[in-house]
């Protein structure tokens, strides 16, 4: 299996628990924070998303972007499923090679990473944020939540 495939299914075991998270949570509680010095509920999803997408155009030298505007209505299931197939479009064009390239990511990070460490980071930050949503949406009333990682 290709370093590719292999990151795509760790991703994908991370990133559908997000959507089914995302799911759960109805348009009038986009603003919920759990705490007073919480993100919203929308911004967190969003910072989420955006990230990995990310660190994703930073491995191939891109500068980030944003697909969805501020000012867009768009729903945060339609969010998660867009930005899932564009960074998973990103990652599956890189080649074996592609994955041991030096990023300069300095300003962020303080200093160079491989592409594959850098997509590395990436999940990581998505799990950690993860786990943040769990307490949101549990605190939104839901019970019934998905195992952290799907399991193929």
């Amino acid at each position: 299996m290709s370093k590719s495939a292999r990151f795509i299914d760790y991703f994908l075991s991370h990133r559908e628990v997000t959507k089914d998270l995302v799911a759960k949570i109805e348009e009038n509680q986009y603003t919920f924070k759990p705490t007073p010095s919480s993100m919203e509920t929308e911004k967190l999803v969003q910072h989420i998303l955006q990230t990995t997408y990310m660190f994703a155009r930073l491995a191939h030298q891109q500068e980030p972007d944003q697909l969805i505007q501020g000012d867009e209505n768009v729903s945060l299931e339609k969010q998660a499923d867009l930005y899932t197939e564009k960074t998973l479009q990103l990652i599956s064009s890189l080649s074996e090679e592609d994955f041991e390239k030096q990023i300069d990511v300095t300003r962020i990070f303080g200093q160079e990473l491989t592409v594959a460490e850098l997509l590395n980071v990436a999940i990581d930050h998505e799990i950690h944020h993860k786990g943040n949503l769990f307490v949101y949406v549990r605190e939104m009333g839901h019970t019934d939540l998905p195992l952290y990682v799907k399991m193929n």
